[in-house]
Order: C-alpha cells, then structure tokens, then sequence
C-alpha cells in the first residue's frame, strides 16, 4: 500500500486551508481565499499513483500527476517516475548551490495537480529532509502568468548548529534573498524576500513577506544574495498559507473537489480579478523586464 502520512507525517496527505495577499504600499489592498493542496512523498508516488484509480497519469483521470508539469523549465528529458523527480529536485539544489545534496533521503512535494486537464500552480515547495527527518532544503518553485515562466529558490534550512539541539517539530525557519524574478505587474524586481517556513506537520505554515529596496545601492550585489547596509528595505506585501493536514484519501480529496472542482481555474482567476482590482486602485505597474 502507498506510504500514508503518520505521526512522523514523512507520507503522503492533503493539506487544507487558507491564502492571504495583503499589499500595504503604495496602496492597501488584501484577499484571503480557501484552498487545498497536496503533499506527497515522491519515493513512494509510483506506488500511490498505481493503487488510486481516482488518481494517476493517465490523460482521462480527472485528478492527474503529470510528470511534464513540474521542474521542467530547462530540461529536455522530462522525469517520469517519482524517484527521477526527487532525483530532479536535487540536481536542481546542486545546480542552485554547487554543493552536495548527498544527505537527503526524503523530499515532499506541495503543490497542485492536473483538474480536468488544467495546470496551473504559482508555487510548489519541495520540502528535502535528512535521515534523520529533519528539514534540510526547501526548492521553491515560482510560475508566473501569461508568460508561464519559472524560476527557483534554493531556501537552506540551518537544522542545527555545534551544540545546539536536534530540530524541534513546532521550529520555524527564517531565509531571506534577494528578488530574481518577475511574478506581478504590481511589484518591481528591486525587492527583498523573507520567507517563514515550518517542518510540515499538523499544521503547515508559509509566510513571505516582501521588501522593496528604496535606493540603487543594492544593484551591485543583487546577485550576490545580500543587500548593503546603506539600502533600506520597506515592508509592501505579504503572503501567508496556513494549511491543516488531512488523509490522502478519495473521501476527503473528493470534499474539497465538490467545493472546487478545478483548482487550476479558480487559481488563474483569481490572479487576475485582484489584478484589475489593483489597476482600477491604480497601483503602480511594472513591465516584465525582459518582455516589456
């Protein structure tokens, strides 16, 4: 049988609960929506995706994994099994940060699946974890819309330093950076992220909070990963996920399907319906830096 989640929640399971936006400047504006997403352990997807008839590869399955929709931005060879796409994820580290990602037996996937034939996700977090279940790594990867561009994050969680103790279940985990890529017309590139992060557990929790640098002097070391002392940073916006753990089960996948049976329509518009919110409250726009 598939790998289902348990008290050490290492398996497969659904995670259940709410998105907020909140814009603070140059204008207010905020929106809290329901949502859901999964949370499966790739070593063990082949398995689940055999036993699930509800859910699988196959094309006429309303509630699809394909393989193609996800670390695909600069690859010709697309993964095909689950172990080929945790194999992914950690080439794409190693790519991000030329070190060894040897340590880590375990990744987890959040993210969306295919609905009724329709992909969209704007974030998937791959959660990397050591033998001894603690959070190492965290892959982000960001999508963007109409381009449908991607982009990735490599988020190094200090699990520990000399001395201290083992990682606690409730710990969460600060990492900051420098912006790299365009997500929103309302946002310019000259911005700093600070991310919130817990080890999945009953609850899961992500927080992102971003900080506009407010002179030229950061543009040197963009790319270095860090801001100078000389530049402030103001908080803008902020986008919180609070999600609570449920069974991956056709019962409850099919709870939250009779609410929202395509997850994927409901994302994109609601992207765009709080875009035009925010064109008629005439926020500032900003190009795509290389499309303009």
């Amino acid at each position: 049988m598939g790998k289902v989640i348990g008290d050490d929640y290492t398996g497969h399971g659904l995670y259940v609960g709410i998105v907020r936006h909140r814009r603070f400047n140059p204008i207010k504006h905020s929106f809290c929506y329901p949502i859901f997403m999964t949370y499966l352990e790739l070593d063990s997807l082949d398995l689940l995706l055999e036993q699930k008839w509800w859910f699988g590869t196959r094309p006429w399955c309303w509630v699809r994994f394909r393989f193609q929709d996800y670390l695909n931005s600069d690859n010709v060879t697309y993964p095909t099994t689950g172990k080929e796409l945790k194999q992914a994820v950690l080439e794409k580290l190693t790519q991000l940060t030329g070190m060894d990602m040897s340590a880590i037996t375990r990744v987890n996937m959040l993210g969306h699946l295919r609905y009724g034939g329709l992909y969209f996700s704007p974030l998937n977090l791959y959660y990397c974890f050591n033998e001894h279940n603690e959070l190492c790594w965290v892959l982000a990867e960001v999508s963007n819309t109409p381009w449908n561009q991607r982009h990735y994050y490599a988020l190094p969680i200090l699990t520990k330093s000399e001395g201290d103790k083992s990682q606690k279940p409730s710990q969460r985990f600060t990492v900051e950076h420098l912006k790299a890529f365009h997500v929103s017309p309302f946002n310019p590139m000259e911005q700093r992220y600070s991310w919130l992060l817990n080890q999945p557990q009953t609850v899961l929790s992500v927080h992102l909070e971003i900080l506009t640098l407010t002179d030229d002097k950061h543009q040197t070391s963009r790319y270095s990963n860090s801001c100078s002392e000389q530049t402030r940073a103001i908080k803008v916006f902020d986008a919180t996920m609070k999600l609570k753990y449920q069974p991956f089960t056709g019962h409850r996948l099919g709870k939250q399907l009779i609410i929202t049976p395509i997850m994927t329509i409901k994302v994109i518009i609601g992207i765009y319906w709080q875009a035009l919110k925010l064109w008629i409250k005439k926020a500032p726009f900003y190009n795509h830096p290389t499309r303009s």
